[in-house]
């Protein structure tokens, strides 16, 4: 991947108010549509460092994962009788995707942002992605907050494996204790080494179990999640000010990942279309636990993400 740079640091910004509330958003659309800034009534609710990102790349605010979200094992994998070697300018892309620090054309309108990419021969995504295809993200400001879709479309003439997924690093708020996480899923993913075996287990009855609002004291969690429960919502609490996040998605997003290292200022809760390393766990025989989409030639997938504000 690239290295990040200032010219990459553009903001495309977006103020609307819904529902008598003030909706402020920021985008790097040369830097794969980065999410750098979510605000309601002046609260901003992502963790984003411009010096971090200029130092580490995207690694704070809300980066899109695209088409491989989350590790990559070998950076390669088997896909109709192809081996798919994931790189870029020649070099292994393991983790998060190709997209990271492509530029995006946008689209503006009253209360949203589209950030769309066209990916074909001599696209610099191509060369570790070999299937002709548009791929957009759509910020939209509504009255509950903010809602991301994504549409795919497979230009080319064979079947297109994919997936998508949001990394946003939520802001915690006072001490660690005072937030809070849920992630409304019934299984874990058995990992080796942040990578997926296949293997589902039940959080029932583990400490794993975050389908109920869990403080984050003394919690220090990686983990991929599956089973989804319909019509829960997940997300985070910041109890010291009385504000929830609460997430909900459409079933196209059938994976979640929670990230909350110990000691940091901020926990990731993330939807994904598919799991960790989701092409090589779908070539091993797990193909449901994979999550990985299959788009056929001339058909699209889309879904999206919701993230509404509350009160407590």
């Amino acid at each position: 991947m690239g290295k990040v740079t200032e010219a990459m640091l553009v903001e495309e910004r977006l103020r609307a108010s819904k529902g008598g509330r003030q909706i402020d958003i920021a985008i790097l659309p040369r830097a794969g549509a980065h999410l750098v800034s979510y605000a309601v009534d002046g609260e901003e609710l992502l963790h984003f460092s411009r010096q971090e990102f200029l130092a580490e790349g995207p690694t704070t605010g809300c980066f899109v994962m695209f088409p491989t979200p989350c590790r990559l094992t070998g950076s390669k994998y088997p896909f109709a009788g192809r081996q798919i070697r994931q790189q870029k300018g020649a070099e292994d892309v393991f983790i998060h995707g190709l997209i990271r620090d492509e530029a995006f054309q946008i689209e503006r309108g009253d209360d949203y942002l589209e950030a769309s990419i066209d990916i074909g021969a001599g696209h610099p995504v191509y060369e570790g992605y070999p299937f002709a295809c548009r791929f957009a993200v759509r910020y939209q400001l509504v009255e509950t907050g903010l809602r991301v879709s994504f549409h795919y479309e497979n230009r080319g003439d064979a079947p297109a494996p994919f997936g998508f997924g949001v990394h946003p690093y939520w802001k915690l708020d006072g001490e660690r204790g005072a937030n809070a996480v849920k992630v409304p899923c019934d299984y874990t993913m058995e990992l080796v080494d942040l990578i997926p075996t296949g293997q589902l287990d039940p959080v029932a009855g583990t400490p794993l179990d975050l389908r109920d609002w869990t403080s984050l004291a003394g919690v220090d969690i990686d983990n991929a999640f599956f089973g989804r429960q319909a019509g829960a919502t997940g997300g985070l609490e910041r109890r010291d000010t009385g504000l929830r996040v609460s997430i909900d998605a459409s079933p196209e997003l059938t994976h979640m990942i929670a990230y909350a290292p110990g000691g940091q200022p901020f926990a990731c809760v993330e939807n994904l279309t598919c799991s960790p390393d989701a092409p090589n766990v779908y070539a091993a025989g797990h193909r449901e636990a994979s999550g990985l989409v299959v788009v056929e030639p001339g058909q699209s997938h889309s879904g999206w993400i919701s993230w509404s504000v509350e009160a407590l």
